[in-house]
Formats: C-alpha cells, sequence, structure tokens
C-alpha cells in the first residue's frame, strides 16, 4: 500500500511556493509517499512573475521555463527512486476563476498545444488534451470559483490541504451529489502543507498511466488529513 500526492507546486515556478522541486521531493519521501504530480500554476501570473527570465514571444521559452520546477523534482525522485510525474493547474485568463488539475499531458504536448491558459473555456480545452487525459477542479468552493454543472469533467478534488474543512465538506457534497470521483491534495506550497492529502492506492504508480488507470478504476482511498 502506498501513498501519492496529486496536487504540488514547486518555487521555480511559484512565487508563494517556498520550498523547490528537489527539496520537495525529499520531504514526501521522508513523510512515506511513494511519489507525486507537479502540478504548478499554469495561469497569466507566471508571466508577471518572471517576465525578466523568459522571452514572452517565444513558446518554447516559455514552456521551457514553466517545466524547471518538475524538472528539478524529476531529477531528484530519479535518484532516490521516487516517482514523480507531469501535471498542471490551469486557469483561464477570462473573468471566471476556476482551477483545473491535469493529469494525463506531457512535455511534448506542451510545446505543441497553444499557451493553455489563454484558452477561452474547459470546453476547448479539452478539445485539445490528449486522449485519456483526466481533468478534476480544484478546490471549487473557493471564493472567488464559479460552480456550475461539472458533466465535462473526469472528477472533483473534495479534500485540498489549503482549504477551509466547510469548503471541502461542500465540494464533497458536490462531487457525490453529481456522482464524480473524488480525489484528494495538499495543494503544496510550503512545508507545513507537507502531506495534507493525497491518496492511498495497493497499486504501484510509476508512469501517468498507472496513475490514470487508478483514478479510473477507483482503486484508491483519498487523504483528508
Amino acid at each position: 500500500m502506498g501513498k501519492f500526492e496529486l496536487h504540488v507546486h514547486t518555487k521555480e515556478n511559484d512565487l508563494v511556493a517556498q520550498v523547490g522541486g528537489a527539496g520537495i521531493v525529499q520531504l514526501y519521501k521522508n513523510a512515506g509517499y511513494d511519489g507525486l504530480v507537479v502540478t504548478d500554476h499554469y495561469f497569466a501570473m507566471f508571466y508577471d512573475w518572471f517576465k525578466d527570465e523568459i522571452d514572452l514571444n517565444d513558446h518554447k521559452s516559455i514552456i521551457d521555463r514553466w517545466l524547471s520546477g518538475y524538472h528539478a523534482a524529476k531529477a531528484e525522485g530519479d535518484k532516490c527512486d521516487f516517482t514523480v510525474l507531469l501535471g498542471a493547474e490551469v486557469r483561464f485568463d477570462g473573468p471566471m476563476i476556476n482551477d483545473y488539475l491535469v493529469y494525463g499531458i506531457d512535455e511534448e504536448f506542451l510545446y505543441n498545444a497553444p499557451l493553455l491558459n489563454k484558452l477561452n473555456s474547459l470546453e476547448e480545452l479539452l478539445e485539445i488534451l490528449p486522449t485519456g487525459t483526466l481533468v478534476v477542479q480544484a478546490h471549487p468552493f473557493r471564493d472567488n470559483m464559479t460552480v456550475k454543472p461539472p458533466e465535462n469533467l473526469f472528477g472533483i478534488e473534495v479534500y485540498n490541504g489549503g482549504t477551509q474543512e466547510l469548503r471541502n465538506r461542500l465540494a464533497k457534497d458536490f462531487a457525490t451529489y453529481y456522482n464524480k470521483p473524488m480525489t484528494s491534495g495538499s495543494d503544496f506550497h510550503e512545508a507545513g502543507a507537507l502531506a495534507k492529502g493525497g491518496i492511498i492506492t495497493e497499486a504501484k504508480i510509476e508512469t501517468m498511466d498507472d496513475l490514470k488507470t487508478v483514478l479510473t478504476c477507483g482503486n484508491y482511498s483519498i487523504i483528508e488529513n
């Protein structure tokens, strides 16, 4: 039986985050986890935070910089037999503020796809994602989130380590009502958020396909710390 974290942000990609990718791997390994998904924010603030390090007119430059936290975590994970997978937390630039955890993309997709935050809607994102990609709405009952029927989503993050208990309960009721798979994540930005969420499963997760199989088959329980 193993633990797997589904919602992590690295210092390389996020000015709010306090721990780099390599440090996060060591923290989670020491906490008894077997792996994690790096789900760095893919939204407009990234361009403002790191405008001096990227060429806003060069797609490759943007993606190279965006992947730096994942690459740091993956390199450390490879050294210590700890699985690190690539995901994203996408928010579109329009007036509706929702965050979507994306499981199933790879680097090739990111380099060839349009900038995801520039898309106009979840429907546009779903049209271009690779077949089998799972999209989960993150913390849907936080302030400023827009709650709407989740028919097009795979699942709902019903436990978020950085969200109040009442709002997590509302998310669980929401997922139950719509019969959607439930996920959990620490929403790690700093050491105090360590191991606040994730899933427990008897299946070994070494690849994104392994993780998607676990989630789609429901072969897991959620961590609610």
